[in-house]
């Protein structure tokens, strides 16, 4: 045991110590289990709290304090040799290094070791760690930077591509109507800047609808991208195209110094245009001259192209305010057509047909007629091709085949009308997937004698797939109803392809009859070789247009079957085709 005063001389000493003692005797030999704690100074406990007890055998002091050395065995060395012994390692238990002095007295049954913090190694192993934990930190942060790089090179290349994406056309690779409007933007403010100008040409592809119909989507596709290839190899910084939708294109070009800068531009495109195959029609507005913002080019352009459309397609035409003043004019008939179709406001007018050898009445042509109490009577011609494009026109023309067939219903039974009631049927109505039946069911509603009834059709019917069409005229005539085919010779069809069709009427256009009388002229000899050869094919021919005696005569001469004309009738309501049915108009007065 510890002598008192010896604890006293200990307990002042500030190295943490501990002392370990067999029991007045010395045991080498059990060393790890018969030597056990017997003594603590106050630094000891204050350095290493209660991490080692009064009582622990010198094993579980190792087991306290560290295996990173044999201490145990420094101990016996120092009873053997009775010298003092130490070490420096590193305490796991403790996360420090620790350095160890052993001395044993000279009898060997005390061992007294000092266990002191090795400031300088702990200085350097704290330095170490933390330089590891430096170069870990480097290593990582490096790693973070490449990966970052790596993740803002994706980010780049995934903006690039929305990028393009947002304002390039998927199939044809151009830029789209996105891009378009804001490059606008941007030219518009340059140009205002600096009093320049710069012009649009609007380009839409020449007969698509034939193409995809005829040929299929696949090939209009094909054709579109060819556009926009050859579009590709005119594109400058001064020169941008665009794919607007669809198979129509925009080219804005600057330095435009006059209207033919720009004109050459187009007329260079349609004609490389041309020599591939492409044909266009393309509409030209020019800032500041025609408009300063982009609705208004945008619109005016559109006007041009419809305008170059409408004088025979594949060529260029530039806006003019006259156009302005046509769109304004077909916005208002436009609103005003909604109303008049709900509400009816229209009216059938009728022009008789006569028979030229025998001057009898053949029947009536059935004509619509709109008057407006703001504006007066609005002509057909400006109205039919908007109810068509609206899709009005099938309304409207139920509408009128049901007047006109009450009508004929209300002639028969008043006044034994054996004649022709004479229809106009459009396209767009013709195609109307119940147009049959609803044929069938107006017949009989009014129970008519089918033979009565003629329904007039264009040669625009057989633009698009021909044998549905063909069938469903068919149709028509297998249930006893006239077919007749209006303005011949102004479109599409031929006389060969006539022997396809149940047509039982032809008309012959106004346009041949207008010079008929004409010496020298061609119309005469062509009208009379269409009547010749119509004939002889069973049909009935009508000359449209006869206005004058000399007309008729003609007429005659070719054997024209029937005329409808100013010269016999003009268009007019019920109650004036009326006296005629009942004798009251003499017919003699308007040979």
């Amino acid at each position: 045991m510890i002598e008192t005063d010896f604890k006293e001389i200990l307990e002042k000493i500030s190295t943490p110590i501990m002392v370990l003692t067999s029991g007045n005797k010395k045991n080498v030999e059990n060393f790890s289990t018969d030597y056990t704690v017997c003594f603590e100074n106050e630094s000891f406990i204050s350095t290493y709290g209660d991490l080692i007890k009064i009582g622990l055998t010198a094993a579980e002091c190792e087991e306290k304090l560290t295996k990173g050395i044999d201490w145990i065995a420094l101990a016996i060395d120092s009873i053997e040799s009775g010298e003092e012994r130490e070490n420096t390692f590193f305490s796991q238990i403790r996360s420090t290094w620790l350095r160890v002095h052993i001395n044993s007295t000279q009898s060997g049954y005390l061992i007294i070791a000092v266990v002191n913090i090795d400031k300088d190694k702990d200085r350097e192993q704290q330095l170490l760690r933390q330089n590891l934990r430096f170069a870990a930190l480097t290593d990582e942060l490096s790693a973070s930077r490449e990966d970052l790089k790596k993740q803002l090179e994706r980010i780049n290349f995934l903006n690039e591509q929305l990028e393009f994406t947002a304002y390039h056309d998927a199939m044809t690779g151009l830029s789209n109507r996105q891009k378009f409007k804001m490059d606008f933007e941007k030219w518009n403010k340059e140009c205002k800047a600096n009093e320049e100008k710069f012009g649009l040409i609007l380009l839409d592809l020449d007969n698509m609808k034939l193409i995809n119909d005829a040929q299929g989507h696949s090939e209009g596709d094909d054709l579109i991208c060819h556009a926009a290839e050859i579009l590709k190899r005119f594109k400058k910084e001064f020169f941008k195209v665009y794919r607007y939708g669809g198979d129509e294109f925009i080219v804005m070009m600057k330095k435009i110094n006059s209207q033919d800068t720009i004109l050459n531009a187009g007329d260079m495109l349609l004609e490389v245009m041309n020599e591939e195959g492409i044909d266009f029609s393309g509409g030209i507005a020019i800032y500041p001259d025609d408009g300063d913002n982009y609705d208004d080019l945008l619109k005016y352009a559109d006007m041009a192209m419809y305008e170059a459309k409408r004088k025979g397609k594949n060529d260029l035409s530039f806006f003019q305010s006259v156009m302005r003043e046509r769109f304004m004019e077909k916005v208002s008939i436009q609103s005003k057509l909604n109303q008049a179709v709900s509400e009816e406001l229209f009216q059938l007018y009728y022009q008789p047909q006569f028979d030229v050898a025998t001057n009898k009445l053949r029947g009536f042509e059935a004509l619509l007629r709109w008057y407006d109490e703001d504006t007066g009577w609005i002509n057909p011609e400006q109205f039919i091709p908007i109810a068509e494009e609206t899709k009005l026109v099938i309304p409207l023309g139920d509408w009128i085949l049901e007047t006109a067939i009450s009508t004929l219903k209300d002639w028969i039974q008043k006044y034994n009308f054996d004649g022709i009631m004479s229809v106009n049927v459009s396209p767009i109505q013709l195609k109307k997937p119940t147009f049959i039946f609803d044929l069938m069911q107006l017949i009989k509603k009014y129970d008519i004698p089918t033979a009565n009834l003629e329904i007039e059709i264009t040669e625009g019917v057989f633009i698009d797939n021909k044998s549905e069409v063909i069938m469903l005229l068919h149709q028509i005539r297998d249930m006893g109803i006239g077919l007749s085919l209006d303005d011949f010779g102004t479109g599409y069809s031929s006389l060969s392809y006539l022997q396809m069709l149940p047509i039982t009427t032809l008309k012959i256009d106004k346009s041949f009859i207008a010079n008929i009388t004409d010496r020298g002229g061609v119309e005469a000899n062509i009208t009379d070789s269409i009547i010749s050869m119509v004939t002889k094919m069973g049909l009935d021919t009508i000359a449209e247009g006869v206005e004058r005696t000399e007309q008729l005569d003609v007429l005659k001469q070719i054997n024209c079957k029937n005329i409808q004309g100013f010269l016999k009738g003009k268009p007019m309501p019920k109650e004036m085709c009326e006296k005629i049915l009942n004798g009251n108009y003499d017919l003699a007065d308007h040979l």
